[in-house]
């Protein structure tokens, strides 16, 4: 008997610290207009038929997914944030440089 797979649709989910694992497998999935925070995901050579679309990574293991036709890999209008602590760490820096700009010298 052959196994029927279906394409799962996964559509505007927020996922929070979790790890998907798509390695080695022939997924049927897509994710569309999702947002992944503090996620981990699993690809390798041998992933396939995954699309993701107009989704948000968050502080996520990945800065990008590149597309793949041949092994069925859409990646489209996804957008990658850099790690939460860069982001604070940056706000803070500009932050103190603009206190210290207001503040009055010393005569």
């Amino acid at each position: 008997m052959s196994e029927i797979n279906e394409e799962r649709v996964v559509w505007n989910e927020v996922f929070h610290a979790e790890t998907f694992d798509f390695r080695s497998q022939i997924n049927f999935r897509r994710y569309d207009e999702c947002i992944f925070v503090k996620c981990t995901l699993l690809m390798d050579a041998e992933t396939e038929q995954i699309a993701f679309t107009g989704c948000t990574f968050k502080d996520c293991n990945m800065d990008s997914i590149d597309a793949d036709e041949a092994r069925g890999i859409v990646s489209k209008d996804n957008t990658f944030e850099r790690p939460l602590d860069e982001q604070r760490k940056d706000f803070e820096e500009r932050l103190a440089a603009v206190l210290s700009q207001r503040m009055p010298k010393p005569s």
